[in-house]
């Protein structure tokens, strides 16, 4: 059961990520479902494109509300997540193999959902969680597969081409998309970026385009960043500035980082 500290939590981010300097948290998206839309600057997609993606509905501890994040499967037991999206959550509904968000595939319910003990709500630092299903995912190779996750010594060099996916906000304030988007964006050089965001650390990284228009949003949290036309995820989406504004990349865990690889490989997910 869930204690009021979550709730405490769950408040303290969504304060944080909203009023504080007009930089916030990817959040779950409140779950208001609309027709049509786009991922920012982005287009449809099938899922057997992306078929490691996953949509997940979670259920508010202390309200009973339902909120969207995204996912992707890391092995037939395991989902990759942002660890935002599970604070203050009681529960979580995964739906696997479907374009759409609210129909179609598979739907599987969590076992436990555990965030990086070294996530900080207020720097969104180790922004990084598992979910451990009941039962195990079927992994068909054309509606559901997983990702390749980074191992050892990786770098993702400016410039390296990336897609971000999910049902998230077609634009900043907009409202979600019942279809799967996609949208390709730019590795960002690290120092660049953090000039952008003072609080940036070794285990984030940016990404979007100078000119802006493209960028992943609320409701694409916890989504997988992928170097485009692969399933090497190295990323998961965390944080940014508004959404798809000039100058202002989007902010994403690193799955490149050690401690990061390391921890997912503790939690038996690699």
């Amino acid at each position: 059961m869930r204690t009021e500290m979550d709730r405490l939590n769950f408040v303290f981010v969504v304060f944080l990520c909203l009023a504080v300097s007009d930089v916030y948290c990817k959040l779950p998206r409140k779950v208001h479902k609309t027709n049509g839309g786009k991922i920012v600057g982005g287009s449809e997609a099938s899922i057997q494109n992306y078929p490691y993606q996953v949509y997940l509905l979670l259920k508010q501890a202390f309200t009973g509300d339902y909120y969207q994040c995204g996912g992707s499967i890391v092995t037939s037991r395991c989902v990759l997540t942002a660890a935002h999206c599970i604070t203050g959550m009681e529960s979580v509904n995964i739906r696997v193999g479907s374009t759409d968000a609210s129909s179609g595939g598979t739907t599987y319910n969590s076992r436990t959902m555990i965030m990086h003990p070294q996530y900080n709500a207020g720097s969104s630092d180790y922004d990084i969680a598992v979910i451990r299903l009941l039962r195990r995912i079927n992994i068909d190779g054309t509606n559901s597969t997983t990702v390749t996750l980074p191992s050892g010594n990786c770098t993702v060099p400016a410039g390296t081409n990336l897609t971000v996916t999910g049902w998230g906000d077609t634009m900043e304030n907009g409202v979600s998309s019942e279809t799967l988007m996609a949208v390709s964006v730019d590795a960002v050089d690290y120092d660049d970026c953090k000039k952008v965001y003072s609080n940036l650390t070794p285990r984030m990284i940016c990404a979007g385009v100078p000119e802006g228009g493209r960028d992943s949003c609320q409701g694409d949290s916890g989504g997988p960043l992928v170097k485009t036309g692969t399933k090497q995820q190295v990323g998961v989406v965390s944080f940014g500035m508004g959404c798809a504004r000039p100058g202002t990349p989007g902010v994403y865990s690193n799955l490149c980082n050690p401690n990061i690889q390391r921890w997912i490989r503790m939690m038996g997910c690699a």
